[in-house]
């Protein structure tokens, strides 16, 4: 398999990630297949119980392997995206990210509303000056890196601390497989594109106009799910 030997150091639970990502794709499991048991597991890999388990959350919280007490760990059943020509491990974390992405829009438009009914002026000045903080980095950089802090605080401007907390969950799940396997889906949309939408966003939300506010955010993430597709 050409995992390389690993004796006599400490692993990093995101090297054995790999290592399982790989055994996945050069075993050829399939969707709903039995991972190898744990023990055997350990003993190809050369890592401690503990590491492997590590391992094995990151993969479940990117929705790639499930667990069935009892039973061991699974491959994850592929809901509604087309056989490609990616690797399995790949197509199943394109399949979670859709997924929560989905959420996510659903979650972030209603973010929108309750910002409109809940921010005050100068909160909505606190997004402007994101906005603009982001815009120059664009200028500077060419890069839109921060764009997710603007969506964060967003989440924060709702005035629902339970919708903050659900929001910082998925966002950050979102954030860790993107800048993983999926760092081409930050530059599907351009940048001048990202700006452009969340200007208008803020200008909608300033003037207190939901539907317009509410239809931008759903077309701002609709963009990022169709490039998932």
């Amino acid at each position: 398999m050409g995992i390389e030997n690993r004796a006599a150091r400490t692993l990093l639970y995101e090297e054995v990630v790999r290592d399982l990502y790989q055994i996945i794709d050069e075993e050829h499991l399939r969707p709903g297949d039995k991972l190898p048991p744990e023990r055997e597991l350990m003993e190809q890999l050369d890592v401690s119980r503990n590491v492997l388990r590590e391992a094995f959350r990151v993969l479940e919280s990117r929705g790639v392997i499930v667990s069935h007490q009892g039973k061991g760990r699974f491959l994850r059943k592929q809901s509604h995206l087309s056989e490609s020509t990616e690797s399995l491990s790949r197509n199943l974390e394109r399949c979670s990210m859709m997924e929560a992405y989905e959420v996510r829009q659903l979650l972030e438009v209603k973010g929108v509303e309750l910002i409109i009914r809940n921010a005050s002026e100068k909160d909505i000045d606190e997004l402007e000056n994101a906005y603009r903080a982001l815009e120059k980095r664009y200028i500077e950089t060419g890069k839109t890196e921060g764009e997710f802090e603007l969506h964060k605080l967003y989440s924060a401007k709702t005035g629902s601390v339970f919708m903050a907390q659900t929001l910082e969950i998925v966002l950050n799940a979102i954030f860790d497989m993107m800048y993983g396997k999926f760092s081409d889906i930050l530059e599907a949309v351009s940048g001048e594109e990202e700006l452009e939408s969340h200007r208008q966003i803020i200008r909608a939300i300033r003037k207190r106009d939901k539907d317009t506010a509410e239809k931008l955010m759903y077309e701002h993430l609709q963009a990022s799910i169709d490039s998932l597709k």
